[in-house]
């Protein structure tokens, strides 16, 4: 267990609906980014086994799913695995058989905290936290539209309330594709102010070299519509569309791209080709770039730096499969 300076049940609370919003997020890719948080969310799960009670596995796995259910509901993760995460770090322990349950013992940064916590507290933090969040964004939108009402310029290609917001959760996508060792590009599809699908980058894994960001987040939602045109979204990536993506785009009819980093190398919307703005098309999203670049060309860069560091240590091959002359 990490050791931290001792949290309050305010801040736990509070810190709990902050990583709420980040529907989809993955453990691995919380422990990676900061144990801290990581903790806190196996501490949250662990709070909802009664303390001092043995339980057996039908029984334990019904308090995981209560957590999984309401404050644990952005996790994406299922009960079976998560019970494998409480018991590996200690949160939950098991008898010698494997067959019973009971909680463990939290770090001494989050002990006292968790003794003035109740699961309601929890959930409600979580629920009150998505609340505030759709409110903001209800704000934000009728701000724009107000704006717009009015007679001023709006563009489609202009800034939009939630682009950052969207960003961020791009940018969330990103850290699950490194935690899987897959060039950190994340993508999410948007319709009517909700996230339609989530996706990031894993020709590796999938051994499929389509298997980028955008196109994984397409397929998604297509699968979902039951509907190969996907009509009146926005997609947000990390990363500058390279040529193939860009083309996947246009076919489904994707209303707005926005992207965070530039890509000197393969970028089809503008760093190489702007295939968006070519007339000879049929097709034409309105193109938002750079929201967010610094950040999203950073997390790209710290993934290069450890790949090049591994390779000195003899750790991974003079030329992986990834390579380095496209970050796809």
């Amino acid at each position: 267990m990490s050791d931290h300076p001792e949290i309050s049940r305010e801040a736990w609370l509070a810190r709990l609906g902050e990583l709420s919003i980040r529907q989809g997020s993955h453990l691995e890719s919380l422990r990676s980014r900061d144990a801290r948080d990581f903790e806190l969310v196996l501490a949250s799960a662990a709070l909802f086994l009664p303390s001092g009670q043995l339980l057996d596995e039908r029984r334990a796995n019904e308090c995981l799913l209560a957590f999984l259910a309401s404050a644990g509901a952005w996790l994406a993760i299922d009960y079976a695995e998560l019970r494998r995460w409480l018991a590996d770090t200690g949160f939950v322990l098991r008898s010698d058989y494997g067959t019973d349950y009971r909680r463990g013992h939290f770090p001494a940064w989050l002990a006292t905290a968790a003794a003035q916590l109740q699961v309601n507290d929890l959930a409600e933090a979580v629920a009150q936290a998505g609340e505030a969040r759709a409110r903001q964004r209800a704000q934000r939108r009728e701000a724009w539209l107000a704006q717009a009402s009015a007679g001023l310029e709006v563009s489609e290609s202009a800034a939009h309330p939630d682009d950052e917001i969207y960003m961020r959760l791009a940018i969330d996508q990103a850290h699950n594709a490194w935690a899987l060792g897959e060039v950190p590009v994340g993508a999410v599809l948007v319709k009517d102010g909700k996230v339609l699908a989530t996706g990031f980058n894993q020709p590796i894994g999938n051994a499929d070299p389509t298997a980028h960001a955008e196109v994984q987040v397409l397929r998604a939602a297509a699968q979902l519509e039951n509907n190969y045109r996907l009509n009146h979204t926005t997609l947000y990536v990390t990363l500058e569309p390279c040529a193939m993506c860009a083309g996947a785009i246009q076919h489904a009819r994707i209303a707005r791209v926005v992207w965070g980093a530039a890509d000197p190398k393969t970028g089809a919307a503008g760093s190489v080709v702007d295939l968006f703005a070519e007339p000879r098309l049929n097709h034409h999203a309105s193109v938002r770039g750079g929201v967010l670049g610094a950040e999203c060309g950073e997390l790209l860069a710290r993934f290069f730096a450890e790949r090049r560091a591994l390779r000195q240590q003899g750790s991974l091959p003079a030329a992986d499969e990834e390579g380095e002359d496209g970050a796809d």
